[in-house]
């Protein structure tokens, strides 16, 4: 455990020492993908608890008067006749909604209704892995597309097992249900993360070359930071692009339906 922590310290820190350790460490794939559970399951583990006790704090006519107060707050903002549409039309559908959803939360259930108060939180928690796993995965994929046509030489294990450490910075979403501050947080701990990405990516493709000080020990590293940033925000760049392609095709479609 200590060690672990201690490889958690280093990629927080940016050591370049630590992560190429790491890179060269026995199982380095699997030790990368359980620390990123780790992070995972401990930060889904905090929202499971916050969101079982609010579910059985909060009752679901307080969520639908809280719901109606945000679409009269969205309503003031709107021109006058906009805004008796949008009373007359979405407003009365939605009223329907919420007589259906009563109507279903009154019915007689084989397990108390805190069963499945407990069960739904618990599906996050399981979720929150599973989701940051495949979207790691998949990200890594093209970023390791990208480093090789950069020149990069590393290995599809070693590359995702360093890159795994990313995660850590999302620990500090253990206080994301905090009003403000967690959305905060979130973006603190997605530049951190992509600090660590392009610092794994150096390592883990060859863009490092250790300087050798008096004696023959290796103090520090000479990192290459330019291609492995640039490895990183391939990918998405390339999403970006794409996105903005089909936003100018779908615009034209509408255009040429109106016409």
């Amino acid at each position: 455990m200590s060690e672990l922590l201690d490889t958690m310290r280093g990629a927080l820190t940016l050591n370049i020492a630590t992560l190429v350790r790491f890179r060269d460490s026995q199982d380095v794939f699997r030790r990368g993908i359980l620390i990123l559970v780790l992070v995972a399951l401990t930060v889904g583990g905090v929202a499971f608890v916050v969101d079982f006790v609010a579910s059985l704090l909060t009752s679901p006519e307080a969520e639908i008067a809280q719901i109606q107060q945000n679409f009269e707050q969205i309503s003031k903002f709107m021109p006058l006749e906009a805004s008796q549409a949008f009373e007359d039309q979405f407003l009365r559908n939605f009223q329907a909604g919420i007589e259906m959803a009563l109507a279903i939360e009154a019915l007689p259930t084989p397990l108390p209704k805190i069963a499945g108060k407990f069960f739904e939180a618990l599906g996050g928690w399981v979720h929150r892995p599973l989701a940051m796993l495949g979207g790691f995965l998949g990200y890594g994929i093209w970023v390791m597309l990208a480093a090789k046509l950069l020149g990069g030489t590393g290995r599809l294990q070693e590359f995702l097992g360093t890159a795994a450490l990313s995660a850590a910075p999302y620990l500090l979403l253990v206080l994301e249900k905090v009003p403000c501050l967690g959305s905060l947080l979130g973006l603190v701990a997605w530049i951190w993360s992509t600090l660590i990405w392009v610092a794994a990516t150096a390592v883990a493709h060859g863009w490092v070359a250790p300087v050798p000080e008096e004696g023959g020990a290796v103090l520090r590293y000479q990192v290459s930071w330019g291609r492995a940033a640039l490895a990183v925000a391939l990918p998405a760049l390339a999403l970006a692009v794409l996105m903005a392609m089909g936003a100018i095709v779908l615009v034209a479609l509408i255009a040429v339906a109106s016409s």
